[in-house]
């Protein structure tokens, strides 16, 4: 992702993100290299300077810790893509213990496919809320209520500190940039 863009138009970018849904995630077996490439274009927003947002040992990790199933003859699935992009977003903010067992928790009271595509679902709607208050330059940031059902509380208070830790994340980035900038061109001056 281009750290160079403002914040008006990072947000703008986030507010319309959307997750790749389970019915789109591909029907066939693929490798490792090819799971790498769908998480890592997936997850592109969160992709800061040249650090990897997820490697071969990590998704090994993952399997070896019981994150998620292990690949059958070598090829992944549907359900370990999905597995790698949950793990990759949540392990910004939650510990690999808890991420394991939130995604067990989920997936037992909903089925996989259903606790992905929510998961997605409420990621969506916790980046809306999140940046659209930015589009609106207002000098207050409004942040507006939310009504939540029970069973996506968990999910919705996770993807909402995911959302803020992007936010803000930005708004250091940028401040910090245009101190730079101020700075070389008063050296500019003297």
């Amino acid at each position: 992702m281009d750290n160079n863009i403002d914040l008006y138009q990072y947000s703008r970018m986030m507010s319309e993100l959307k997750l790749i849904k389970w019915n789109d995630l591909p029907k066939f077996p693929i490798y490792c290299d090819q799971l790498l490439q769908i998480v890592n274009d997936e997850l592109s927003f969160m992709q800061i300077g040249n650090e990897k947002l997820i490697t071969k040992s990590m998704v090994n990790n993952y399997v070896k810790w019981g994150m998620m199933p292990k690949p059958v003859k070598k090829k992944y699935e549907k359900l370990h893509i999905a597995h790698v992009i949950v793990i990759t977003m949540l392990k910004q903010v939650l510990t690999i213990t808890e991420i394991k067992e939130g995604i067990q928790l989920q997936s037992a009271i909903h089925g996989n496919e259903k606790a992905y595509d929510d998961f997605g679902e409420v990621f969506e709607e916790s980046m809306r809320k999140a940046f659209i208050p930015i589009l609106e330059k207002q000098n207050t940031y409004k942040l507006d209520a939310r009504e939540i059902e029970y069973d996506k509380l968990a999910i919705s208070s996770i993807t909402t500190s995911l959302s803020n830790k992007l936010l803000t994340e930005k708004i250091i980035e940028t401040k910090i940039r245009s101190i730079q900038i101020s700075a070389s061109e008063g050296e500019t001056h003297e």
